[in-house]
């Protein structure tokens, strides 16, 4: 039910919504905004001009007048919203010069609405400041832009529904430019149309096909919703070019119309794509095209090539499916083709968009181990390549190229020259590229980087265009399995090109806007399986001029058109073919072929970066791929590791000395078993710079991922030290990794990392452990290597049994006492004891006698189909599974859970058998009993073991085995002996005092 109608009720808020969209719609001028905050949002009139005199510089030029304080609100007055007007077009860099100056003039609370000279094109912006610095958030008002977004958001300012104070005002601001609300409305909204779409298609069967098709259909209307912000394409001189279409479409007068078959697929395949119908490179301006699709550029690429779904004349997509898309998805949400940056988002619908709905909502990719990684850990793992790159490049000190990569403050830089070159020349890779975040990321700091040394120096004055394609064709490159993610990838890269683009095709004839060809820059194919491409780099590839003749060509095809596109393209299959015959004997390898597909790259040593989140997949989903993965990766292969394991591996055999390794991932290979090899290699092979761990906290949403960063730099400077940063929370400083990494960074100790033996804590920490393993030897040695794991039946319904069926079978046969024994689960097991439950197991092992148990036998044949079914049984159906220490459950011995929040060793003498969560060493000793409860081996097993969500700890006998055992003499064993006697006699209740002493005279045999 809805409130009343009044103040704040439902009816009210979409009735302001819908006034305040309306006076969007006609912004010109600065009436408008007036009635817009003083009337209709209900704030006080102030309308004072902000002087500006003592201003100078960017900020004083960039406005056409002096700003004015618009607006005011909250007690005091202390929320304010201030006007200005800029000096020419609406540009984010001139903004973003004016609001510090007036942040630092007590502006500090605030509104910012801007407009270009002509009072056209408007952004109302909202400041937050954290401890990474300003974020800024963008509204976009103006003509072509979708303004529904728009008003619902600009409707939330209202004055009334605000709390009394400016702050409440400013959070009232903060939660109305929530960035994440719009983009989760419309991951929703996209995930219905999509799915919608899908399942109206006529004419393809198969549903991965189906699929398939939609996704593309989607690519290519996406990117027409960005372009035609550009302005690049008009029908009937309209630039909301997708719906004026439509529009024109729905008034034809014929039957058997479709608009995807009549418009959609010529503006495709005739308009976008096929450059000779065209004068020059420009755009299709008269005739019957013109009537069809209006005015339209060629934009080249491959996006609008025909496919084979695309010559199928059966395929159908409805008119209705179609109209949802228009109308529900471009008709709700404003687009921007501006990439956001992590402190810099407009409220709308950007580029970035295209690889989040990839990876999160449409190909299932979550299936496949693949998350879409945050745009703050894109940014802090490329300054990280960037900063070891150009320490290796540069002899400028780690703090000066610290100030220059984070901050983009190239003054002490010794040679600037020396520092573009380092930027121009590096070539980064990623092997697992997905829809692009890590290509595009890297983009835009180089860019950055080389725009802040062009302002220095004066080095370099093309356009912002050029310098993206060239960053593009010189240092980008990425491999994907999935050839629709490799299209995103390809796509947003293009995108990012078009924003640069400041010409209109539609207006000058001679604009050549199209789009350069990618196909060789970002490939298909599976990263992993081909041979080791660091065997033939500088000193094998004696063809060094057939290489350089391959690149040229590669180079010529990324920005040729039409029939010279073709011509290339054959070529580099020619001369592809012949680097074949030469590497391979003519034998094309398996998978993506590293030393092939980029000769170039390897001819000069390899990659100077691999950035990547490869993807989460389990060992049990690889194991088609695991004799190829052994054959490959030799040096860091175990059957049980996931496939990012490898991934590690391919990425030291892309780099060039010195290159810089940058990977998000799970952290367990830091502890588990199957990371031994890997740990070993990298240890070897690499210095570690940073690790930082990320624990159970959610970077990824939706996934229990365990993530880590983890930078180094193959072969690298071993004296300087790792930093290692546990963090504790996603709170700030986070999303600001770096300065996450400054407040809580340690620097790991010389011999942390150290063959397969990594200790991943700070140096005090680290002598801690060291000490305590002085003492004696390890458990593992001590017990002789008995570590037992607890029963797994294969079938507990039939072996394990409550009392009541116990004394009933009893009852029938008193033998079957003798092979029902106490048994006991993980969860059980207590601090000192068992807390022992009536719960029974039947134990059937290999050569007892069943004629002898007629009562148990009968039990369990009414489960004999299901236990014929269990796999690595005994010799019989009704016995358990094979097992050699049976009988060790019949002594005293130490149990434990495998999982559990604190260490938990208690002592058997009732000859319980446990389950497979538990387990146990078959052992009367007391003081062993009282060290693995005491706080010091509690703490060394907390830094050296697995942790799982929640903080719970993993009891793996890997990490057990590695707990030191001080070989006390006799009467300090009798006396910790003593005291755990204490403790299992109070059944564990009311012994604090006798544990403090434990915990004491421990701590004393570790030296502490």
């Amino acid at each position: 039910m809805l409130p009343a109608e009044g103040k704040g009720s439902a009816i009210d808020a979409k009735a302001l919504q819908q006034r305040v969209r309306s006076l969007l719609q006609d912004f010109h001028g600065v009436e408008p905004l007036k009635r817009l905050f003083w009337s209709e949002l209900s704030y006080e009139r102030v309308d004072e001009p902000l002087s500006r005199r003592d201003w100078g510089g960017e900020a004083y030029e960039a406005l056409a007048e002096d700003p004015v304080l618009l607006a005011a609100a909250g007690e005091d007055e202390g929320f304010e919203v201030i006007y200005c007007r800029l000096a020419g077009k609406l540009l984010i860099r001139d903004e973003n010069s004016v609001i510090p100056r007036l942040v630092s003039e007590g502006h500090d609370r605030a509104l910012f609405v801007f407009s270009d000279d002509s009072q056209t094109h408007w952004h109302f912006v909202n400041v937050r400041h954290g401890e990474g610095g300003r974020l800024y958030r963008r509204i976009a008002v103006g003509p072509g832009e979708e303004l529904r977004t728009a008003s619902e958001r600009v409707a939330l300012l209202e004055a009334e529904t605000a709390g009394p104070s400016a702050l409440d005002f400013q959070d009232s601001l903060d939660k109305a430019f929530d960035v994440e609300k719009v983009t989760n409305e419309f991951f929703r909204e996209y995930a219905r149309v999509f799915e919608r779409v899908e399942n109206s298609i006529e004419g393809i069967e198969d549903g991965e096909r189906r699929r398939l098709f939609t996704q593309r259909l989607f690519n290519r209307l996406m990117f027409i919703a960005f372009v035609q912000k550009k302005g690049w394409l008009r029908f009937g001189g309209r630039t909301g070019y997708l719906n004026a279409l439509f529009e024109d479409y729905a008034r034809d007068d014929f039957e058997q119309k479709n608009f995807y078959r009549d418009r959609l697929k010529f503006l495709f395949f005739e308009g976008l794509s096929r450059e000779g119908r065209y004068e020059a490179h420009g755009a299709n301006r008269g005739g019957y095209t013109a009537e069809l699709i209006g005015e339209t550029p060629y934009l080249n690429g491959g996006l609008f090539e025909r496919d084979e779904y695309d010559d199928d004349e059966d395929i159908t997509v409805p008119d209705e499916a179609l109209r949802a898309v228009l109308a529900d998805l471009f008709g709700r949400f404003n687009f921007t083709v501006t990439e956001s940056t992590p402190l810099d988002v407009e409220v709308a619908v950007d580029p970035e968009m295209l690889g989040r709905v990839f990876e999160e909502l449409v190909t299932g990719r979550h299936e496949s181990g693949s998350y879409y990684t945050p745009k703050p850990v894109v940014s802090f793992m490329c300054r990280e390549a960037l900063k070891g790159h150009l320490q290796s490049a540069l002899n400028d000190s780690p703090e000066e190229i610290r100030r220059f990569v984070e901050d983009g403050e190239p003054a002490g830089l010794g040679d600037p020259e020396r520092a573009l070159e380092a930027l121009r020349s590096m070539r980064v890779c990623d092997p697992a590229c997905g829809s692009g975040a890590y290509l595009l990321g890297m983009l835009g700091e180089l860019l950055e980087l080389r725009q802040s040394l062009f302002n220095a120096r004066r080095l370099d004055d093309r356009y912002v265009y050029d310098r993206k394609l060239e960053i593009i064709q010189r240092s980008l490159y990425g491999v994907d399995s999935d050839e629709f993610a490799v299209n995103i990838a390809k796509l947003r890269l293009w995108l990012s090109l078009v924003v640069e683009d400041s010409r209109n095709p539609l207006d000058e004839p001679d604009a050549n806007v199209a789009l350069p060809n990618l196909d060789f820059k970002i490939e298909t194919g599976d990263s992993l399986t081909a041979p080791d491409p660091s065997g033939h780099s500088q000193t094998d590839l004696a063809r060094g001029s057939e290489i350089d003749e391959f690149s040229r060509l590669k180079d010529e095809y990324l920005r040729s058109h039409d029939k010279e596109k073709e011509e290339l393209r054959a070529r580099i299959h020619e001369m592809r073919s012949g680097l074949i015959e030469w590497l391979h004997a003519g034998k094309q390898p398996e998978g993506f072929d590293w030393q092939v597909e980029f000769a170039e790259v390897f001819h000069e040593g390899g990659f100077d970066a691999v950035l990547a989140n490869p993807p989460y997949v389990r060992q049990e989903l690889i194991k088609a791929h695991k004799p190829r993965l052994k054959e490959v990766y030799p040096e860091v292969y175990a059957g049980t590791a996931d496939l990012y394991v490898y991934f590690y591996a391919r990425a030291l055999q892309l780099l060039k000395p010195g290159g810089m390794l940058a990977f998000i991932s799970s952290n367990k290979w830091f502890r588990a078993n199957y990371g031994k090899k890997l740990r070993k290699h990298l240890a070897e092979t690499s210095h570690v710079r940073n690790i930082t761990d990320f624990g159970d906290l959610p970077v990824f949403q939706g996934a229990s991922a365990y993530p880590m960063i983890f930078t180094a730099e193959k072969g690298g400077d071993t004296d300087s030290p790792t930093l290692f940063t546990e963090a504790e929370s996603l709170q700030p400083p986070y999303p600001d990794v770096a300065a996450l990494i400054r407040q809580s960074g340690e620097p790991l100790p010389p011999e942390a990392i150290n063959g397969e033996d990594w200790l991943l804590t700070d140096a005090k920490t680290a002598a801690r452990l060291t000490k305590m393993r002085a003492t004696g030897i390890p458990l593992g040695e001590y017990v002789e290597g008995r570590i037992y794991r607890g029963v797994l039946t294969g079938f507990n319904e039939a072996f394990v049994i409550d009392g009541a069926r116990r004394e009933e079978l009893i009852s029938r046969d008193p033998k079957s006492a003798e092979i029902i024994k106490p048994f006991a689960v993980g969860r059980d097991i207590r601090k000192w004891t068992v807390d022992y439950r009536d719960r029974w197991l039947i134990v059937t092992q290999i050569g007892v006698d069943m004629d002898r148990y007629p009562a148990i036998f009968e039990h369990l044949k009414q489960w004999q189909p299901q236990l014929e079914k269990r796999g690595d049984q005994g010799k019989y159906w009704w016995e358990l599974r094979p097992c050699d220490y049976y009988e060790a459950f019949e002594r005293p011995k130490i149990v434990f859970p495998d999982i559990a929040k604190d260490l938990r060793f208690a002592f058997d003498t009732q000859n319980i058998y446990t389950n497979n969560t538990t387990y146990f060493i078959p052992a009367d000793d007391l003081y062993l009993l009282g060290l693995l409860n005491s706080s010091s081996v509690e703490e060394f097993y907390v830094e050296l073991s697995a942790q799982i969500r929640g903080g719970y700890l993993r009891f793996f006998t890997q990490y057990l085995k590695q707990i030191p055992i001080p070989d006390a003499p006799a009467a300090e064993r009798e006396a910790i002996a003593d005291l755990v006697q204490r403790c299992l006699d109070a059944g564990g209740v009311g012994c604090e005092e006798s544990e403090r002493e434990i915990d004491g005279r421990v701590a004393r045999l570790y030296g502490l």
